[in-house]
C-alpha cells in the first residue's frame, strides 16, 4: 500500500460523508427524530452537546486525562499532534471548578488541520492526530459551523477508507507497524463508538475488529511476546490494543475474536515482564512515558489476571499500583522468558522491585541489551564488537542464533552464536545466578584460523552510571552517586603491573574490554558482581590451569576461572575447541561449559549451570 494517505474534503465528492447524509439511510435509529430533513444541523449539533453517552474514552478507562497520550514519547510527536493531544486533556481532564476546554479555540486548531490533511504520511505522529481529532468532534459541534465540522467527519472517514487495505506484518518496521494498528483499527473503532447514530461509521466497527485482532496474532509469538525491533513500540502498541478493547466492550459483538483476546491477556503479562522497576519499558525508546497508575490499572483490568496484579504489586509498589482493582493470587508468572522468533530473551532473578534484570533483544546482528539493578539501570544499548585476526576485521555473516536457552531455580543462561568472515564464529554467553546475584557476560571467538587475535567489547553504561577503576588493579566499580555493581575482567591479569593481554576502561560512555592473544580461538569474560552488599568486600580471581592426558592446555584451547567477591566464590569452565575429557582445580570435566560455586576449603564445586554440548 501506499506510504500516504490522499483524503477528499470536497462536500461535493460522491464518496464524501458530506453527499449521503441527507438520505435516510444514513442514520442509524440511535439519532435524533426527524434527523434526515432538510434543516438538521441544528438538530444534530444540539443533540451532540446534549448527550451522556457515549463516555468519554477518559471515563471508559479511569483515567483522569486522556489517554491517548498513554506509552508515547513527549519529544517524539508533531507539533500539530501536541497541540490537539492538549485539547483533548482539557476536554477529558476532569477539574474541581469550571472545565478549561476552549471549543473556540479548538474549532481554530482543527481547522488549521484540516487544511494539512491531503497526501499525509502513515505515521504515528499522524495517526495520533487523526485519533485526537475524532475524539474532539462531539465536543465542537456547538462552535464549529456545519461545512467545517462534516469535512472533519469527512477527512477521518477517508482516512479509515484509505488505509482499510493496509495489512499487518511483523517484519514490517516498528513505527508503521504501530501506525497500521492506530490508524486501521483504532481511529475505525473509535468513530463507531463515538458517533454510532452514522451508519457508515458505525459499520466501520466490522473491519476495525478484524485489524485489531490480525494485529494481535501476527506481532506476537502466541504468548503475547513481540520481535525485537518491536520492543521500540511495544508500550505504544500495548495502549492502543487497551483503549481499543476498553472502546470495543461498549460496542455489540465486542471488539475482537477470542483468539485475540487470548493474545492481549498473554501480551498484557509480557509488559510486566519487560518493564524496569520504575515503570519504564525495557529497551524502549528513549524519553517514552513510563507507566502511569492509571495505563497500568486500565491495562490489568482489560486484560490482566490476579497472577498478573501479583506481579505488578511486587515489581512496582503501591506507587504505581494504588488504582488496581483486584486480588493478588498465590500464582505469579514465571519471570524470565525467551522466544527465538521474537529474538528476545528477559532475566530477572525475581519479580521485587530490587532484583536485578535483564534483557536482550538479539534480532539483529546490533545485539542490544538492558542491565538493571533494582532501581537503576547500568547499561542500555548495543553491546558492540569488533574482531581483527593479525589485523584483519572480521565481520558478522547473518543474524544472532540460539545455541542455548536454560533456566531454573539457580540461574538464566541464554548463548547465541553469528557467523562471521573467514568461517569465524562468535559465541555470546549471557547469565544470571538468582541467588549467587551475579551476570556473566562473554564474548567467545572461534575458529579465526590462527593468528593475533584482538577482540574488543562494548557496553553503553546509563548516563548516571560512572566507572571507577581500581588503581592497583584491573576490577572496577560502577557507581551512581553510591556503588551499584563490580566489574571483574576475567581473563586479564588481576594486577597493573602486569601489562599482557588487554585492559578493561570506560571509552566515551562506554565500559571497554580489549583483549589480544595469539590462537585460534579466545575468550573475553566479564564478570559483573550485582550484590551490593559485597561492594565493599575484598575481591580477587585467578586464571586456572587446565590439564589434558596429564598435558596442560594452551588458552585457546580450554579456559578455567575462579572468582572471589568477600566470601562467595566461583569456578568457571569453559572448552573454546572440541570438547574433550580435561581436568580443573582437581576436577575432571567432559562438559563445554561449568559455572558454580566453588566451595572453600573443601574444593567442592555446586553445579549452577553445566552445558555437556
Amino acid at each position: 500500500m501506499a506510504t500516504t494517505l490522499e483524503p477528499t474534503t470536497s462536500a461535493d465528492d460522491s464518496a464524501s460523508l458530506a453527499a449521503e447524509r441527507r438520505q435516510a439511510q444514513f442514520w442509524r435509529n440511535t439519532a435524533p427524530a426527524n434527523i434526515a430533513k432538510d434543516d438538521q444541523w441544528p438538530l444534530w449539533s444540539r443533540h451532540l452537546s446534549k448527550r451522556r453517552t457515549p463516555k468519554p474514552l477518559a471515563d471508559l478507562c479511569g483515567a483522569s486525562k486522556s489517554p491517548l497520550r498513554w506509552g508515547l514519547a513527549d519529544d517524539g510527536l508533531t507539533a500539530q499532534a501536541a497541540d490537539l493531544l492538549s485539547l483533548v486533556d482539557e476536554l477529558e481532564t476532569k477539574p474541581k471548578g469550571k472545565s478549561r476546554f476552549d471549543a473556540a479555540q479548538a474549532v481554530k486548531s482543527l481547522s488549521v488541520w484540516l487544511k494539512g490533511t491531503r497526501a499525509l504520511p502513515q505515521s504515528v505522529g499522524f495517526a495520533v492526530e487523526c485519533l485526537a481529532v475524532a475524539h474532539l468532534l462531539p465536543a465542537v459541534a456547538d462552535e464549529a459551523s456545519e461545512e467545517v465540522w462534516w469535512q472533519l467527519v469527512d477527512e477521518l472517514w477517508q482516512v479509515a477508507q484509505s488505509s482499510a487495505d493496509w495489512g499487518i506484518d511483523s517484519e514490517m518496521p516498528p513505527e508503521q507497524g504501530l501506525a497500521q494498528q492506530l490508524l486501521v483499527g483504532e481511529l475505525p473503532l473509535t468513530l463507531a463508538y463515538l458517533l454510532q447514530e452514522i451508519r457508515p461509521l458505525y459499520k466501520l466497527r466490522e473491519d476495525a475488529r478484524d485489524a485489531l485482532a490480525e494485529g494481535l496474532v501476527e506481532l506476537t509469538n502466541g504468548q503475547g511476546q513481540v520481535r525485537g525491533a518491536y520492543l521500540a513500540v511495544f508500550r505504544p502498541l500495548l495502549a492502543c490494543w487497551t483503549r481499543s478493547r476498553a472502546l470495543g466492550q461498549q460496542l455489540k459483538k465486542g471488539n475482537w475474536n477470542r483468539k485475540a483476546q487470548e493474545q492481549f491477556e498473554w501480551t498484557v503479562t509480557q509488559s510486566l515482564c519487560l518493564s524496569a522497576a520504575d515503570g519504564s519499558s525495557l529497551l524502549g525508546k528513549p524519553n517514552q512515558s513510563s507507566w502511569s497508575p492509571e495505563f497500568l490499572a486500565s491495562v490489568l483490568e482489560l486484560g490482566g489476571d490476579r497472577s498478573d496484579l501479583s506481579a505488578a504489586n511486587a515489581i512496582f509498589g503501591k506507587k504505581l499500583t494504588r488504582l488496581v482493582k483486584g486480588k493478588e493470587d498465590d500464582g505469579i508468572p514465571e519471570a524470565s522468558d525467551n522466544c527465538e522468533w521474537a529474538g528476545v530473551a528477559t532475566m530477572r532473578t525475581d519479580w521485587e522491585r530490587t532484583a536485578p534484570t535483564v534483557v536482550v533483544d538479539y534480532s539483529s546482528p546490533d545485539l542490544r541489551l538492558e542491565i538493571w539493578s533494582g532501581t537503576q539501570r547500568l547499561i542500555s544499548g548495543v553491546w558492540d564488537w569488533n574482531t581483527a585476526v593479525d589485523g584483519k576485521l572480521l565481520e558478522p555473516v547473518g543474524n544472532w542464533e540460539e545455541s542455548c536457552w536454560f533456566s531454573d531455580e539457580d540461574a538464566d543462561y541464554l548463548e547465541l552464536s553469528i557467523e562471521l568472515s573467514a568461517g569465524a564464529r562468535l559465541e555470546r554467553q549471557i547469565m544470571l545466578a538468582r541467588d549467587e546475584m551475579f551476570l556473566l557476560l562473554a564474548d567467545n571467538i572461534h575458529e579465526t584460523g590462527g593468528g593475533e587475535v584482538c577482540h574488543r567489547l562494548r557496553l553503553p553504561l546509563d548516563a548516571a552510571v560512572k566507572f571507577q577503576p581500581e588503581k592497583e588493579t584491573r576490577e572496577g566499580l560502577l557507581a551512581a552517586g553510591k556503588t551499584v555493581a563490580r566489574v571483574l575482567p576475567l581473563a586479564l591479569p588481576e594486577w597493573r603491573v602486569d601489562p599482557r593481554i588487554g585492559e578493561l576502561a570506560v571509552d566515551k560512555g562506554h565500559l571497554q574490554l580489549e583483549q589480544q592473544r595469539p590462537g585460534k580461538n579466545l575468550a573475553c569474560p566479564l564478570l559483573i558482581d550485582l550484590k551490593k552488599s559485597r561492594a565493599g568486600k575484598p575481591c580477587t580471581w585467578r586464571q586456572l590451569t587446565v590439564a589434558q592426558s596429564l598435558e596442560i592446555q594452551p588458552h585457546d584451547v580450554a579456559v578455567g576461572y575462579r572468582a572471589q567477591c568477600g566470601r562467595d566464590q566461583w569456578l568457571i569452565y569453559r572448552s573454546l575447541a572440541a570438547k574433550a575429557n580435561r581436568t580443573l582445580l582437581g576436577h575432571n570435566l567432559s562438559s563445554e561449559c561449568l559455572i558454580g560455586r566453588f566451595l572453600a576449603p573443601a574444593g567442592e564445586v555446586d553445579e549452577l549451570l553445566e552445558i555437556e554440548g
